[in-house]
């Protein structure tokens, strides 16, 4: 009995000491969080009363206590500093009713191309926008908020009619869509942009800036004539980091909200004539729940040129090709004069800050034709030909489409190439490759896009071609390119990647090969190079001292673009 007795005592001994041990740590804390109650450091005041006990708390728990409430204030206070960014979107929090105004000029324009691309596109489109703006006072005006510059995927820019707009689809080379606004922040003449969190509140705005902006008015179908026909409206939905997430519903609400206001817009379940029904693309976007809508001018890229139908294996895009031709020199050079009424005074394009293309002598020798799609896109912009002359008239489907205007246009433009053509010593452009399939391919392409008599195509190898081979001792020419032998030559080359095609075709050597012909050929004129491909570790170690001009995607590989002067030989003299 008087042992379990003293086992008790010691038991109870050893709670009090763990009891006062916890006491005291949670004291020390108490402080730190703000707790509401406060634990003595001993057992006696623990045993204290509850009055002791809450005067204890005011005396050591308040000033902590207001002191974690100052932080988290001043924290809270400095979260309110938003970035731009953020400012911007939180300006979409109060919405107001867009007013009624007709959708008309001058509009709101972004132009995208592939990631990478955007600077050589800017060049281009500041190019055009030269043209537009420093002969036309009134013109000037009214692109003084809307100069050109590059957002992320594009350039976004102000037109003051349509036809600006129309030269943009016919002379712009690096682009893929362009895209008409049609709500926009900071830009006279649209509702500015709003903000939707859920489905209703998105149909609401969809209606109300269907109503202010007359849809029904210039979506019509009637392609710039009189009569209506029906139009088959294709939404295409982007989200990032909103409420509104499902692409596809937010597709279904849209085209709801379209075809209860505008009367003949086709629905999935009619059945109409395919011939007769036009076609109208409209963008969604919506960022942080902030909504975008934008019509798109072309349903075909304007990247598809329109005379590549017989494409060989793994063939490269037009706009990448135009690219490349870009960055190793060769710029664009249109003479806009037949398109607007302006002097005729060689002053106007000599004032210019890009380089003419056209009479530099210059021969374009592309070592891996493939598809000729490199050479024909040489070709045509060393002749003066648009990217764009294949293209359907823009925006069809609404009343901004006028295919008179747009065939007078092509019409202009072709004139001036027409009279290009006539010197044969303007245009030199050289092809080669391989395989005769390729070379077929490639001569068929060229014919239809116009340019065959300007490409010579042999077949064979890089190493053994005229233009890379020395000149014989007697001086005897034994091809029509050794006329071009002393001119300045640009290689633009896209060497097999290694998967699309056999890995077999894409080793290491082919680069080296490539560059011990090309510097071997420097020691008699200069050589500049621009190369596509897809390790950037075996293009350096080629040996061409090249600088990285863009990197981008295509085929679903990334992609670089190399480009420079070649060196000559030390020993040459």
């Amino acid at each position: 009995m008087m042992n379990r007795v003293l086992q008790n005592q010691k038991m109870k001994g050893c709670c009090t000491i763990f009891l006062n041990q916890r006491l005291e740590s949670a004291c020390r804390l108490a402080p730190l969080f703000g707790r509401r109650h406060h634990y003595a450091s001993t057992s006696s005041a623990w045993q204290n009363s509850n009055d002791v006990h809450q005067s204890q708390w005011k005396n050591r728990g308040q000033q902590p206590r207001k002191q974690t409430i100052d932080k988290i204030s001043s924290s809270k206070k400095k979260s309110k500093e938003a970035t731009p960014k953020q400012r911007q979107h939180q300006q979409h929090v109060t919405y107001t009713k867009p007013k009624s105004q007709q959708f008309q000029a001058p509009f709101s324009v972004f132009i995208s191309c592939l990631p990478g691309l955007e600077p050589l596109l800017l060049k281009e489109v500041e190019y055009l926008h030269s043209h537009w703006s420093s002969n036309n006072d009134h013109t000037a005006s009214k692109l003084s908020k809307g100069q050109p510059h590059i957002l992320r995927g594009g350039v976004k820019l102000t037109v003051p009619s349509l036809h600006h707009l129309y030269i943009l689809h016919l002379y712009v080379g690096t682009a893929s869509h362009i895209y008409l606004r049609l709500n926009d922040d900071n830009v006279d003449g649209l509702p500015p942009l709003f903000r939707a969190r859920g489905f209703p509140e998105l149909q609401r705005k969809v209606k109300d800036l269907i109503i202010s902006q007359r849809w029904d008015e210039w979506l019509s179908g009637h392609n710039g004539g009189k009569e209506k026909s029906l139009v088959n409206v294709q939404v295409h939905v982007t989200t990032s980091k909103s409420k509104l997430m499902h692409t596809k519903a937010i597709e279904e609400r849209v085209k709801q909200t379209i075809g209860e206001l505008i009367p003949n817009i086709a629905s999935d379940g009619n059945e109409s004539d395919e011939a007769t029904t036009k076609t109208v693309r409209l963008m969604t976007r919506i960022d942080r729940d902030v909504v975008q809508l934008s019509l798109d001018t072309s349903l075909t890229p304007l990247h598809r040129r329109g005379y590549r139908l017989k494409p060989h294996r793994a063939p490269l895009r037009e706009d990448l090709a135009y690219a490349l031709l870009m960055s190793g020199g060769l710029m664009p050079c249109w003479d806009l004069r037949s398109q607007f009424s302006i002097n005729s005074d060689e002053s106007f394009v000599a004032d210019l800050s890009l380089p003419a293309s056209r009479g530099t002598n210059r021969v374009v020798f592309d070592p891996f034709c493939g598809s000729g799609t490199i050479a024909i896109e040489g070709a045509s912009l060393q002749l003066g030909f648009p990217p764009g002359r294949f293209h359907p008239p823009p925006m069809e489907g609404t009343s901004f489409c006028n295919p008179a205007l747009w065939e007078e246009m092509k019409s202009k433009a072709m004139m001036s190439v027409s009279r290009a053509k006539q010197d044969d010593d303007l245009v030199c452009v050289a092809a080669g490759d391989i395989d005769p399939k390729a070379l077929d391919a490639a001569k068929a392409n060229a014919k239809r896009a116009g340019v065959d008599d300007c490409i010579d195509f042999i077949k064979g190898s890089f190493v053994s071609h005229p233009l890379l081979k020395q000149q014989s001792k007697d001086g005897k020419k034994t091809n029509v390119l050794d006329d071009a032998t002393q001119q300045s030559l640009l290689v633009v080359a896209n060497p097999p990647y290694g998967k699309r095609l056999s890995p077999d075709e894409t080793k290491s050597t082919i680069y080296r090969k490539l560059a011990n012909a090309l510097l071997s050929s420097s020691s008699s004129r200069s050589i500049d190079c621009a190369i596509v491909g897809k390790d950037l570790r075996i293009m350096r170690e080629a040996g061409m001292p090249l600088d990285v001009a863009f990197s981008t995607k295509h085929g679903g590989l990334n992609v670089v673009a190399m480009a420079g002067s070649l060196p000559k030989p030390k020993d040459s003299s």
